[in-house]
């Protein structure tokens, strides 16, 4: 009886304890709270080829044009769980739209290691931001980190229609890089295209820098980066300057390729100060 008694007390707190744990359960994502998640999905020509952008944004529960953050993504996720990572902009009052580049994410591909389609997506996804009537055209940013960047990078050659562009772990001169690039790297680049002279040239930023740059940039990079070199990330900072860009540059000394969440605090102070004090009233 004894025995009996024990084995329906287990089995009544085995069932307690599941009821609990799933009361608690974490709930599936679902976006940041407060905001509004849906499909900013769009397609792409780039020579003969078309391109699925895969997209997303979340939007802020308020009326009027808001300030907006376009995030390039790269291989590391899709653009759904870039964008509910990114509930602390949503908080600053942004809207917040993440697109994965050609060949990440749910991007149809091939990705040809960034490449022209890639820079295009970038141009395309300012221009529907742009145009949308919950988004302020005037207060606009950009973010790119590691393949990102390099999209972002190229995309200031032409008329880029935002006020600041962000720039974290990015790899500025592959024609530079290409010799010191790790076996690893070099097949990377390999399975994706060809590393001739004229493929590396047309992925590098700096050598494809406009004479001029009306905008703020924040520069994003870690001292131990064993994959994007911090001295490239700081002559792009010099040369940045050098066309009239105003710079912000942030070396993180025990930094590597990915920095992870210790950029925050440096990309809010900049968002704030360039979209958020500059249109306070009074």
């Amino acid at each position: 009886m004894n025995k009996w008694l024990c084995r329906g007390w287990r089995w009544t707190a085995l069932v307690f304890a599941a009821t609990l744990l799933a009361c608690h359960r974490e709930p599936a994502a679902q976006g940041p709270p407060g905001l509004r998640v849906r499909p900013f999905t769009f397609q792409v020509e780039s020579g003969k080829s078309v391109f699925q952008i895969e997209g997303y944004i979340a939007l802020v529960p308020q009326t009027g044009r808001a300030p907006a953050v376009l995030i390039v993504n790269s291989e590391v996720r899709n653009a759904r769980r870039c964008v509910e990572s990114s509930e602390w902009l949503g908080a600053l009052g942004f809207q917040v739209a993440c697109i994965s580049i050609p060949g990440s994410g749910a991007s149809s591909g091939p990705g040809r290691f960034v490449g022209p389609q890639a820079v295009a997506a970038v141009q395309h996804a300012l221009e529907l931001l742009a145009h949308r009537t919950d988004v302020d055209p005037n207060r606009i940013a950009v973010w790119g980190s590691f393949n990102g960047a390099m999209a972002v990078g190229l995309a200031m050659d032409s008329e880029l229609r935002v006020r600041a562009v962000i720039l974290e772990s990015g790899t500025y001169d592959m024609v530079k890089l290409w010799p010191s690039a790790s076996l690893m790297a070099k097949l990377k680049i390999l399975h994706q295209v060809w590393p001739s002279h004229r493929a590396l040239d047309e992925r590098s930023v700096l050598p494809h820098l406009p004479a001029r740059l009306d905008l703020s940039v924040l520069i994003l990079h870690g001292e131990r980066d064993g994959k994007s070199p911090p001295a490239q990330a700081r002559l792009l900072e010099q040369q940045l300057k050098e066309r009239g860009a105003s710079v912000k540059a942030y070396y993180f000394p025990d930094g590597g390729h990915d920095l992870g969440a210790r950029v925050q605090k440096p990309v809010e102070e900049f968002l704030r100060e360039i979209f958020v004090a500059q249109n306070q009233p009074g």
